[in-house]
């Protein structure tokens, strides 16, 4: 099983969980290319059996301007009834917790991917709770895969 994560992160917090999840899904048996989302090109994500995206929310609940590109190219692909899960962090202290995350959800289902997994968002540092359903999404991503 192929599974790309890609992620975009600007303080380091969301490639500290794109590393911890990939490495989970590897020890899983899957196969993960792990990309940061600027170097990721939306029309090959079906080339995967599975997408997870993985973003921080910026400013007033935009997306990050190095993902903006991906997204934005979602409204023209196909994913193919591709499983994709998505997750990343913000903080409870903006009104617009984690809206990204809720952006890339609603832009992948648009583009006839299949959720295999509830959106997870994470508020500010990782801590023991929070890398409990990191690790419950990639096991979702996973039983979907089998």
């Amino acid at each position: 099983m192929k599974i790309l994560l890609t992620y975009t992160s600007m303080t380091g917090r969301n490639e500290k969980i794109a590393k911890y999840l990939a490495d989970y899904l590897k020890e899983k048996g899957a196969d993960v290319d792990l990309q940061e989302i600027i170097d990721t090109d939306a029309f090959g994500l079906s080339d995967y059996d599975a997408v997870i995206v993985e973003t921080y929310t910026y400013h007033d609940g935009e997306v990050p301007d190095e993902a903006q590109d991906f997204y934005e190219d979602l409204a023209d692909v196909d994913l193919e009834r591709t499983k994709f899960a998505v997750l990343g962090s913000s903080s409870k202290k903006h009104i617009h917790f984690g809206r990204a995350v809720d952006y890339f959800t609603m832009q992948l289902n648009s583009s006839n991917g299949e959720q295999v997994s509830d959106s997870v968002k994470i508020d500010q540092d990782t801590d023991e709770d929070d890398f409990k359903r990191v690790k419950d999404l990639g096991d979702r991503v996973l039983k979907s895969l089998e």
